[in-house]
């Protein structure tokens, strides 16, 4: 019927949905795909959003078997309250009309996607609406590398598989976005070393890319350039304690586990619920 993903940003939620709309074409029955960022459909006359949801569900309806992702759906059905215009909660009680049912709206299915799932009108979330959540956490140490992995396959000659180990425990609290844009700006830190006259000379210059290397040097660089994007706000990442300092601290880590498992007897239960369902990495390493 519908489902929702939220996390943080960079994370992966946008490029799932677009993956996923390519693997269902990959076989005999083709699915549609429309994909609408939340601000995309507000106008500013009265009345235009709401026509266009509706044009953008019959559409939809006639082209089923068909999927449709609102991307940033915050922006468009934001919490309802008294100090809200009338306008928005227009559009978002004409959301809630166009997802009501399965039978109104045959084979479509509505994914939504979002990095602030509180702003989210609490309507969207009952069952028969966005009844399925799943969460994008920040990858962890093996994610980190397997990403690392994806954005230096063409690269020649490739990073070691020490290097990729040592960039993964690094890079604590990075996204699959800020790896993307590591790997850039490491590039072009190769690309500086081997060519520093390419920011001083106004003539064009003949570049063989064969001739650049990359190396761990370059990471370094990038790293001190690039910041995360888990970092550009008030809370942050943990970081492994280091083998020194870990049993020092572990017998009184296993004192308050011990106290805390007694004063709530479920909640570790609770915790392993909440890991299994959905899409979700450990943030720790």
């Amino acid at each position: 019927r519908g489902c929702l993903f939220y996390g943080p940003p960079g994370t992966g939620k946008t490029l799932l949905a677009r993956a996923l709309a390519n693997e269902c074409c990959q076989g005999h029955m083709r699915v549609n795909f429309f994909m609408r960022k939340g601000a995309e459909c507000l106008s500013k006359w009265i009345g235009e959003s709401e026509r266009q949801l509706r044009l953008l569900f019959e559409q939809a309806y006639q082209m089923r078997p068909s999927i449709i992702f609102f991307d940033e759906i915050d922006a468009l059905a934001p919490v309802r309250s008294d100090k809200q215009d009338q306008i928005h909660s227009s559009v978002v009680g004409t959301l809630l009309t166009l997802m009501d049912g399965l039978a109104s709206r045959g084979e479509v299915v509505v994914i939504g996607a979002t990095n602030r799932l509180d702003s989210i009108d609490p309507a969207l979330r009952r069952p028969g609406r966005f009844e399925r959540e799943f969460r994008f956490s920040l990858p962890n140490k093996e994610a980190r590398k397997e990403i690392f992995k994806i954005h230096t396959r063409d690269w020649n000659p490739k990073p070691s598989d020490t290097l990729l180990e040592e960039l993964a425990e690094e890079c604590v609290g990075y996204c699959g976005a800020d790896i993307k844009a590591l790997c850039a700006e490491t590039g072009l830190c190769a690309l500086r070393h081997r060519y520093p006259q390419l920011y001083e000379s106004r003539e064009r210059l003949q570049i063989n890319m064969d001739s650049i290397k990359i190396k761990a040097n370059d990471f370094s660089m990038a790293m001190q350039k690039t910041v995360p994007a888990s970092r550009r706000v008030v809370p942050s990442s943990g970081r492994p304690l280091s083998a020194i300092s870990k049993p020092l601290l572990e017998n009184t880590l296993d004192r308050i586990l011990q106290t805390l498992q007694r004063v709530f007897p479920h909640a570790e239960l609770a915790l392993k619920k909440n890991q299994q369902q959905g899409i979700t990495y450990t943030s720790s390493c």
